[in-house]
């Protein structure tokens, strides 16, 4: 009787034993693997001179692995060896002596992805500090870097018209000046891209506050050089809409960062809807939110229309060890269904460049795949997705792009561009002439639509 009553007794003691024991707690799980990605904190606070090696090693090693696993677009660099990219350039890393030199290693490591939106972005407290600019826009045309616009109506600024062209900055030959200062530390997709980037956005930044030099060649071939102060207090308005001749509605829209520009673009409608075409400019318009753009384009069709097709990946650790594939991919696409009870239904036309970007880009994309009218200009910037912040040491910030967008169709416009229907580009004497080549090609198709 005793064995049977300690038999027994085991037997109720494991029973316990595997009651007591924790079962699996999906939510703790997932709680806990998230806390190992957390999201990007904005820090502009933090200055420090210098990483120590133990930081330096951290953030070449972010850098390299935030890529590794999530960035969309390897197949875009076929002959990048991103593995031996780390290895060539952490010697390089352990070398430099102070941060900056420190960040624009890691930005010329970035910049072998070839992707406009993956960055590397130096500690806040300099990046803010070394931001600010000139009202200039420039471009490169007939092989010269000509001002384009002038957001400015400082006096002091006003000697810098549309057409003049800058030979140097600080006494540096401009594309000497380019290759040294900005070339190797920007991120691009594209080789118009590349070139847009750097007349556009980078050509005047500077410390805050600081003078530059520039050297100008004047109608006369007269070299004059003018000193400009740097600043932060230039920009370009968000959405702004005129009427043209022949009653064209000329709406111009330079960001689709903010919901006010769709209370803006609501608020015009009623001018717009009277114009006989409409014309929708977004050559300066460097993206934001694409439902921003997917708003406006709802006002021109009663019917839905399909937007970009998102390519999404996903790394698999147990695929991988059983020998199967690593990698997932998932394929989303999406319509719009417009659901404002406007229509503008007269003829439209869309006006591009390498500086129409991101979400500018899926804007022009869903414009073409809706067939509502003509794209003029020239290739957009050929970057879009979806980037992925993450924290470096010392204050800096590091983006990664995490989705690849195609057309619906499945053609390629990242590392490309969107190419328009009609490619014109503005020339020096046209500017010069107070001409807008790319406009006056829309007006004149858009005369022939009107009926």
């Amino acid at each position: 009787m005793k064995k049977c009553f300690s038999l027994f007794g085991f037997m109720l003691f494991f029973a316990l034993q595997l009651s007591a024991q924790a079962k699996f707690d999906s939510a703790t799980y997932n709680q806990y693997y998230n806390k190992l990605f957390p999201s990007m904190i904005i820090d502009s606070s933090t200055h420090i001179t210098s990483l120590s090696d133990e930081e330096k090693i951290e953030a070449i090693s972010k850098v390299w692995y935030e890529a590794k696993f999530n960035f969309a677009n390897f197949d875009k660099v076929p002959h990048l060896n991103w593995d031996s990219v780390y290895r060539a350039f952490l010697p390089k890393m352990l070398a430099t002596k102070n941060i900056m030199e420190s960040y624009r290693l890691l930005q010329q490591m970035n910049q072998l992805l070839r992707d406009g939106h993956s960055r590397i972005i130096e500690p806040l407290y300099y990046f803010l500090k070394e931001n600010d600019k000139l009202p200039f826009i420039c471009g490169n045309i007939d092989n010269k870097v000509v001002v384009i616009k002038n957001l400015s109506n400082d006096t002091a600024y006003q000697s810098v018209t549309p057409g003049t062209v800058i030979t140097a900055i600080d006494n540096i030959p401009i594309q000497q000046y380019i290759k040294e200062n900005i070339s190797p530390y920007i991120h691009f997709s594209t080789p118009q891209d590349s070139i847009s980037r750097i007349y556009t956005y980078e050509l005047f930044k500077g410390l805050r506050g600081s003078n530059v030099q520039l050297t100008f060649q004047d109608l006369n071939n007269r070299i004059v050089n003018k000193t400009f102060t740097r600043s932060s207090n230039f920009f370009l308005p968000k959405i702004m809409y005129s009427v043209l001749p022949n009653n064209i509605g000329y709406l111009i829209v330079n960001s689709f960062e903010s919901d006010d520009i769709v209370k803006s673009f609501d608020s015009l409608f009623p001018a717009i809807q009277k114009s006989k075409a409409l014309i929708i400019d977004v050559r300066l318009n460097g993206g934001g939110n694409s439902n921003i753009g997917y708003e406006i384009l709802g006002c021109l069709t009663d019917k839905p229309f399909l937007t970009s097709l998102n390519v999404l990946h996903t790394y698999r650790p147990s695929q991988r060890a059983w020998g199967d594939g690593a990698v997932a991919l998932q394929l989303e696409t999406d319509d719009w269904k417009p659901y404002k009870k406007v229509l503008y239904s007269n003829p439209v036309a869309v006006l591009t460049s390498a500086a129409t970007y991101s979400a500018a880009e899926d804007f022009t994309v869903a414009y073409k795949q809706m067939q509502r009218g003509k794209i003029f200009g020239s290739a957009t910037g050929g970057s879009t997705g979806q980037p992925l912040g993450y924290n470096l040491p010392g204050g800096g910030l590091g983006f990664i792009c995490t989705k690849r967008d195609v057309m619906a169709n499945g053609t390629e416009f990242v590392g490309v561009g969107v190419i328009p229907d009609v490619q014109v580009s503005a020339t020096l004497a046209g500017i010069l002439s107070g001409k807008d080549e790319v406009l006056n090609a829309a007006v004149q198709y858009l005369l022939t639509q009107i009926k």
